[in-house]
């Protein structure tokens, strides 16, 4: 892999793990926000799914961290 494609794929990956960061970010606030209106299931059911996003965000990551190491200095 070339100096330019490797840049462009942590690029790549640094923004889609931006995008899932964010969003588990969104979802705790959301959460939150049912629980201070007293809706325990509605917070719950709001985060049960970033389990997995923060799982494919820790793939994006390692990904972006191995792309970089195997660069030259």
């Amino acid at each position: 892999m070339n100096h330019d494609s490797r840049i462009q794929a942590i690029t790549a990956s640094l923004e889609a793990l931006n995008v899932l960061v964010c969003e588990a970010a969104t979802r705790t606030t959301e959460a939150n926000d049912y629980l201070l209106r007293g809706d325990r299931n509605a917070a719950i059911g709001t985060i049960l799914d970033i389990e997995v996003m923060l799982t494919d965000a820790i793939a994006l990551y390692r990904a972006a961290i191995a792309l970089h190491r195997r660069s030259p200095p």
